[in-house]
């Protein structure tokens, strides 16, 4: 047996759980090719030049900026979207990841995901942010999966910057994209083309949503306003002027159609989705607001936080009579992503120094779960002949309200890329490695 040097590393005091991820494009032919939609359709077929691989640690939970969470229809499952560049399905019943959909790997801000959405019918995904190494004229792509397989089936081309905002429209047809670039955009999800180019903000649009006949769509901006637009021909309806500053989130009953705005003013203001004509001023958080989700009922409105000052409380309101209705504050820090499950019984919150996500009662604000993973604080390479083997050991977990265990995990790489072999050990868990992602060809 060749003799084991471990070098120790730093990197966490948590630990639950390891997993080695190689993302390794063929060396001996170039990658499938990319279906890739320009803005008036037409389809360009593109492909990557081989790269070498990459090794990397993966945790089993997000490493940075959580940015968005969405329950499945059916309320199983969570995706989370992260600044690492990775998408998290969480399976709620054993509180872990149970895949991941990743982009781009390396280093620098290519491939960092802004904004994402899940289709109400669970069919698609969408995902985008800072595609490109450089930005300009090109980093708005927007990669749409078919959620059930993973499968990358088209690039959609047409913003000029960064991607912030996302959202399907309620039957599923339609998605909404918002950019640095000063303009939203509607898509045709069936057809995967542009509709319209919604143009007229002046600052970045950070919020979209649509209203529950899928007939209309708001944008919201850091210009301080909100713009309501009708879908089939991309007319302006009206400007939604109130807000003194930034305008950050923005939610839509599922109920009878009103638009709910989140402000660094601190305030939540409720707006008619038809006319766009100001109803009142909801709330003053106290807080610059980072998030905001109805429930399926359109009686609770979850609020999150994107300022990075204390207190870090998350907040549900009854609509329309602005009551606070609980306050929940187990995070630390800013909180830009929340949702609430589909039965109305759960709220997700992503944030926190720790990019943990909470779920917790809607009823009386109790924490339920605590999807969080873990870092590897030792790794290990062996001294042999060919020095193609590798070891990595975690020993020792925080418990969380999900899991009171502690795992110990030890692999080794056998000299083989992509390829590992679980070493036992007593209490230990071995994860199969997700699955390139191969996109559809077409």
């Amino acid at each position: 047996m060749p003799e084991i040097f471990f070098t120790l590393l730093i990197l966490s005091t948590l630990a639950i759980f390891t997993l080695m991820i190689f993302s390794l494009p063929s060396t001996t032919a170039p990658e499938p090719s990319i279906l890739q939609i320009e803005p008036g359709g037409h389809k360009v077929s593109s492909t990557t030049a081989p790269e070498p691989p990459i090794l990397q640690i993966e945790p089993g939970g997000h490493k940075a900026l959580i940015t968005n969470v969405v329950f499945t229809p059916d309320g199983h499952s969570l995706v989370s979207a992260g600044m690492e560049k990775l998408i998290r399905v969480w399976n709620l019943e054993t509180g872990r990841t149970e895949r991941t959909l990743r982009g781009q790997i390396g280093e620098g801000l290519e491939g960092k995901i802004y904004a994402m959405a899940l289709s109400p019918d669970g069919r698609w995904l969408a995902a985008a942010g800072w595609i490109y190494p450089e930005c300009a004229d090109r980093c708005g792509n927007i990669r749409l999966y078919d959620f059930p397989t993973g499968k990358l089936v088209a690039l959609l081309s047409g913003h000029t910057d960064v991607v912030l905002s996302l959202a399907f429209s309620p039957d599923s047809r339609y998605l909404v994209s918002g950019s640095s670039d000063e303009n939203a955009i509607l898509w045709d999800i069936k057809r995967k083309r542009r509709l319209h180019t919604l143009a007229g903000h002046t600052d970045d649009i950070y919020a979209v949503a649509f209203t529950p006949d899928s007939k209309r769509v708001v944008t919201g901006s850091f210009d301080h306003s909100l713009r309501l637009w009708q879908v089939p021909n991309g007319k302006h309806l009206a400007t939604l002027k109130g807000h003194t500053d930034k305008v950050r989130a923005v939610a839509i009953s599922p109920q009878d159609g009103t638009i709910a705005s989140g402000s660094w003013d601190h305030t939540i203001r409720l707006w008619n989705g038809r006319t766009g004509r100001f109803i009142k001023t909801l709330a003053n958080q106290g807080t610059r607001v980072g998030s905001l989700s109805f429930s399926p009922d359109g009686r609770y409105l979850l609020s999150g936080i994107s300022m990075p000052r204390r207190p870090f409380y998350c907040h549900v309101y009854s609509v329309p009579t602005g009551k606070k209705q609980l306050t929940y504050k187990g995070h630390d820090n800013i909180v830009l992503a929340t949702a609430i499950s589909p039965d109305g019984r759960w709220a997700a919150t992503g944030g926190g120094s720790d990019n943990e996500i909470h779920l917790w009662t809607l009823r009386d604000g109790k924490l339920k779960q605590c999807l969080v993973g873990a870092s590897t604080w030792a790794v290990g390479f062996s001294k042999d002949k060919d020095g193609k083997n590798l070891a990595w050991r975690n020993p020792w977990t925080r418990p969380t309200p999900s899991t009171k265990t502690t795992t110990t995990v030890a692999h080794k790489t056998n000299g083989v890329p992509g390829h590992y072999t679980p070493v036992p050990e007593s209490g230990g868990h071995t994860l199969n490695p997700p699955q390139q992602l191969q996109p559809s060809q077409h």
